[in-house]
């Protein structure tokens, strides 16, 4: 799969098999991100915007709940930059850097911190998102990205 462009992803862990869901689909501040079977609603729908130039080999994104369409109304973020940190929810722009794998999926870490730091579902029993210290090949820190739709046109 090609780096994905602008436009409205879900995003699959492919460890867990379980979808970036934005919990009980509050955007409340400081509401945790999870991981979720597959529902086909707008909690697990993610505005996906480049932060750099086509074409260029910097992979750095945003990625933004879809809640209330408008292409993108928060994103999702930690309250430090530590192993075992919830995700969370937050009004306040982050920027994400994917890192593309031969199978098509990515592993995604902040710009900002620790790189070895990435996104994961670490525990079969508990669907929390957090951050863990990278490990190479562990599925529970793959995502795949699949795209739902465009962006709305700006008017």
């Amino acid at each position: 799969m090609p780096f994905p462009t602008d436009g409205i992803y879900t995003i699959k862990n492919v460890g867990r098999d379980l979808m970036l869901d934005l919990k009980n689909n509050s955007t409340a501040e400081g509401n945790q991100i999870q991981g979720y079977a597959r529902n086909g609603t707008v909690a697990q729908q993610w505005v996906i915007k480049r932060q750099n130039e086509p074409g260029s080999p910097n992979k750095s994104v945003t990625i933004q709940s879809n809640n209330s369409g408008n292409n993108g109304n928060g994103c999702f973020a930690t309250a430090s930059d530590d192993s075992d940190e919830p995700v969370i929810y937050t009004r306040q722009a982050f920027i994400v850097d994917l890192i593309a794998r031969e199978d098509d999926t990515y592993t995604m870490s902040f710009t900002l911190g620790n790189s070895n730091l990435v996104l994961s579902i670490p525990s079969a029993k508990h669907n929390d998102v957090k951050l863990e210290n990278f490990v190479g090949g562990s599925a529970r820190q793959q995502w795949e990205f699949t795209r739902v739709g465009d962006l709305q046109q700006i008017r």
